[in-house]
């Protein structure tokens, strides 16, 4: 075959099959549809060591003023293969000396009723700032994002989340809804108060 007629053959091939791989194309990466959450947060998924991370961070801090907290919040995405309770990391953050995030510990309050985290806390202080990390089980995690309001307790200030801080912390906190064949309905039910319905 000359070289001509393999450049035709090779263009008509190409021309015949092009419809079909942008077709296939379409349906593996499929686009997702829009958010139904508005908010200014980021939420960004990395691969760790560990595994898929994503973490959210909010332009927003807690409060005003000197005062204000920093925060944060990811979750680690579970391995089918090791099925385990998903868990969210909430961070809180304060450079200022008058705030003493260690002091009278950390509690949640949605809309008016207190979630005990007690040993799931821990602190740090280092680079001239206070460090505050709780660690919230999915189901604990779900009743403070289907609250209307939400108030974090840091020692004896309060900070409310805003509409926009908590629209943010729902969409993280989708996320991480396991999948329901990742695990059986007994450890499903056991693991998060969910049962087969």
């Amino acid at each position: 075959m000359r070289h001509s007629s393999r450049l035709i053959l090779s263009a008509i091939l190409l021309t015949a099959l092009a419809p079909a791989a942008a077709a296939q194309k379409k349906t593996l990466c499929p686009k997702p549809p829009p958010s139904p959450y508005k908010h200014s947060g980021q939420i960004a998924t990395r691969i760790e060591r560990t595994g898929a991370r994503t973490t959210l961070e909010h332009p927003h801090p807690l409060g005003s003023g000197p005062d204000a907290l920093r925060w944060a919040a990811s979750f680690v995405h579970a391995d089918p293969r090791r099925p385990a309770v998903p868990t969210l990391e909430l961070a809180f953050f304060s450079a200022s000396p008058a705030v003493r995030l260690d002091a009278g510990g950390l509690a949640f309050v949605h809309d008016g009723r207190p979630l005990a985290v007690g040993r799931n806390v821990s602190f740090l202080s280092r680079d001239g700032g206070q460090y505050a990390r709780v660690t919230l089980p999915y189901a604990d995690a779900l009743k403070l994002t289907q609250a209307r309001k939400l108030t974090a307790r840091v020692g004896a200030s309060e900070y409310e989340f805003s509409h926009n801080q908590l629209e943010a912390l729902r969409e993280l906190v989708s996320q991480m809804a396991p999948s329901p064949g990742r695990w059986t309905a007994d450890a499903g039910a056991a693991a998060t108060g969910w049962g087969a319905r």
